[in-house]
């Protein structure tokens, strides 16, 4: 029984020491991903710092001051009358947009039915409307004047 005793040992040793190799193996490879990780995240750190400063470092008032001058930018360039063809667009539910001759996007509000014509000439005054919409086409336009220039197709309710 001592002979069968000192061969399992042996095995069990000679286990041991061969599942002790593979795995040095494996932590050596751990340890070049560690070296990594380390030197990832101190690099993360230092980019989210950043922006962090950044962000921090920007006074609000610089914010709102850059706000305004968008939005004045905006209906600077809607004031006034504004000539453009009148466009059924058949996405979020189908709507009608206006492209104006300079290739801006208007989404009239409040367009009467009578003008509701695809490829119609129009001429428009209003105001830009400062609100989100569904269909997330164009700058949002209240119609206070329309001229229709030159008429266009009617879509019909089945188109829509």
């Amino acid at each position: 029984m001592t002979k069968n005793k000192h061969i399992l040992s042996t095995l069990m040793i000679a286990l041991l020491l061969s599942a002790c190799g593979s795995s040095s193996k494996d932590n050596e490879e751990s340890d070049l991903v560690k070296v990594d990780e380390p030197t990832a995240q101190e690099t993360k750190r230092e980019v989210t710092e950043q922006e962090a400063t950044k962000l921090v470092a920007t006074p609000i008032d610089d914010l709102k001051e850059h706000k305004l001058k968008e939005v004045k930018q905006v209906k600077d360039k809607f004031s006034g009358w504004q000539r453009g063809r009148v466009q059924f667009l058949n996405i979020e539910g189908g709507f009608y947009g206006i492209i104006s001759d300079s290739g801006e996007k208007i989404l009239p509000m409040n367009m009467p039915i009578e003008f509701a014509q695809n490829g119609a000439i129009v001429r428009i005054k209003g105001k830009v409307k400062n609100v989100m919409t569904i269909q997330q086409w164009g700058t949002p336009f209240t119609i206070t004047e329309i001229e229709l220039i030159k008429p266009g197709n009617k879509v019909n309710d089945i188109d829509m």
